[in-house]
């Protein structure tokens, strides 16, 4: 009987039944009843999840960009300061064996990762394993960045202890004195889930479009791509308040969710809401409660690294609910099929949908 509660986030990589369960589902009512008994490993299990999400396409393969992204969640896992202002110094002082253990480390671990998740994706053509060179991550100048391509998303640890998860296509920006001010401050393209370390003497704050978001120590989830007509957020625990120039400032209290109107400039406070609905993409989870496929779509382009066309304008407005997990670009085209009339063509990149989703539209 294997104990699960002694692994480590690369034990979790490397064994056989949670990457089946990762990538078939198998087993679901076992590890769902081991988070529920041992949540102290929720963490661990999530990290390992998003390692292996990393490869859940059939022809996904070591890109730079995937490179990069994992390269610097493995840097926050063997405690390299990203966030710190002397990055390059700190990294220079190091001794060469401590340097030469930490490449050591990034470079084996994704060759678990890779090794796991090939081992169940033996259709993957051999010539398809691309070889990629290792390169620092660390951009120059005043501000530290993180960016996470589509297809992929991010943990990172900032220097306070503050924890950020990053959805596909996002980016995050903050000082590389982040620890020096009277304010932790960062800056937001996307989505992201932050679990903020209190500190009362120093606010953190999000700035996301014109809006600000500031909190002391609290868990909550804030969502404004560029194209998106709204900014969302979503307090699981704790007090945020919420302050722009335009917008009317509210004050959120756990399990309540802002709509901020970017257009309209108006704003809406949903009370009592299901936080795990908008923060389930954590752990690899799409959830959708009676949403119109126009919305659904960027999701869907975002997390798969795709572009999709509809040919029925109509269709945009049907209305969904589901959750996902653990399926193909092609098995969730398929839950939202409605009807035999309806077909899909994928060429590369670049998703092409005829016929309707619905019935019920004019």
């Amino acid at each position: 009987m294997k104990d699960y509660t002694s692994y480590s986030v690369e034990d979790f990589i490397i064994d056989d039944d949670f990457v089946r369960w990762v990538k078939f589902g198998d087993l679901e009512e076992f590890w769902t009843e081991f988070m529920a008994e041992h949540p102290g490993k929720r963490d661990e299990i999530e990290e390992a999840i998003g390692f292996l999400k990393m490869f859940d396409d059939e022809g996904a393969v070591l890109t730079p960009d995937t490179v990069a992204n994992l390269q610097q969640q493995i840097t926050d896992r063997i405690d390299i300061p990203v966030s710190a202002a002397t990055v390059h110094e700190i990294v220079r002082a190091r001794t060469r064996r401590t340097y030469a253990f930490a490449y050591a480390a990034a470079v084996s671990l994704i060759l678990l990762v890779t090794a796991a998740w090939w081992r169940f994706n033996p259709g993957v053509a051999a010539e398809t394993h691309t070889a990629v060179s290792l390169q620092e991550p660390y951009p120059t100048g005043s501000l530290m960045e993180h960016v996470v391509p589509k297809g992929v998303r991010s943990r990172i640890t900032l220097a306070d202890g503050t924890q950020v998860w990053l959805n596909a296509d996002s980016r995050m920006q903050y000082a590389r004195d982040f620890m020096s001010g009277d304010t932790r401050e960062v800056y937001l393209q996307g989505e992201a889930f932050f679990d903020v370390k209190p500190d009362p003497s120093r606010p953190f704050i999000v700035h996301i479009h014109d809006v600000e978001i500031r909190v002391l120590g609290t868990a909550f989830n804030v969502k404004g791509y560029a194209e998106d007509s709204r900014i969302e957020a979503t307090l699981v625990h704790g007090k945020i308040s919420i302050e722009g120039d335009v917008y009317e400032d509210v004050t959120l209290a756990a399990n309540q969710r802002a709509i901020l109107m970017k257009e309209e400039k108006g704003l809406v406070v949903e009370n009592n809401v299901e936080t795990d609905t908008y923060t389930a993409w954590r752990r690899g989870i799409l959830v959708f409660d009676d949403q119109p496929l126009y919305e659904i779509l960027p999701i869907l382009e975002r997390t798969f690294n795709v572009t999709i066309h509809t040919e029925d304008a109509y269709a945009l407005d049907c209305r969904f609910t589901a959750k996902i997990r653990n399926k193909s670009l092609e098995e969730v085209l398929e839950l939202f099929r409605t009807s035999d009339t309806i077909g899909y063509t994928i060429a590369g990149k670049d998703v092409y949908i005829k016929g309707s989703f619905c019935n019920d539209l004019p």
